[in-house]
């Protein structure tokens, strides 16, 4: 039985203000980040990735500035709250390929001439977030996916800590909403070295569920200060 007629529900000024009360209601109903650390700690994800030896786990905050010398969005408040937890693979190449060859085309498959073919992401979707009303802003999602490529493309170069990665290019790909106030599981891998040209990286978003939500590609450079383009 629905309190309030569709009619109604319906008429501009109605709506408008069903809008604005859910706004204001996400804006006051948000989690903590001990809340949100104690309910991450329980999903499936994290204990499979936390009882699986081929997955070491990743100090964003310090193995993404080792080439990086600028800030990612990881910890940022108006995005995810909390540092994301980050694991790097460290098993065979092979199984790492397989984690998304189901989903890409084999010329985007993770490269073998790197070190850490493929990190894994779970990252906590702010609630202040949102574009619309519990969806996060596009433009927020496509900095996760720069900053999540960045780190693969950060443990895959020499050390240079006054050096930037920036995107070339960025290709979004969105799939289904990202809804926020929720977890979501993030692959990114490089798809071809730097060594090979400007590198290539790929990244994945899925929901709990395991549905894919954005797929994106990106052309990435190592930038130094001072030196030409």
């Amino acid at each position: 039985m629905t309190l309030i007629p569709p009619s109604v529900l319906s008429r501009p000024c109605v709506l408008q203000a069903v809008i604005l009360a859910r706004r204001v209601f996400a804006s006051w109903y948000t989690r903590d980040a001990v809340d949100i650390i104690r309910e991450r700690a329980s999903l499936a994800a994290v204990k499979e990735m936390e009882q699986n030896a081929s997955w070491r786990p990743v100090d964003v905050s310090t193995d993404l500035k080792t080439v990086a010398g600028i800030d990612s969005h990881f910890g940022c408040q108006s995005i995810s709250k909390v540092l994301p937890l980050a694991y790097a693979w460290a098993g065979d190449l092979q199984t790492a390929q397989q984690l998304v060859s189901d989903r890409v085309p084999s010329e985007r498959l993770p490269c073998t001439a790197v070190g850490t073919p493929l990190v894994a992401l779970i990252d906590y979707i702010s609630e202040s977030a949102n574009g619309h009303p519990g969806l996060i802003h596009g433009g927020m999602t496509a900095i996760i996916a720069h900053s999540s490529m960045s780190l693969v493309a950060a443990l895959n170069v020499p050390r240079q800590p006054t050096a930037e990665v920036i995107s070339r290019s960025l290709n979004m790909d969105y799939r289904r909403p990202i809804r926020t106030g929720q977890f979501v599981k993030i692959y990114a891998w490089l798809y071809r070295h730097y060594e090979q040209g400007p590198m290539l990286a790929a990244v994945h978003f899925y929901d709990p569920n395991g549905q894919m939500l954005v797929e994106a590609t990106a052309k990435l450079d190592i930038v130094r200060p001072g030196a030409a383009e």
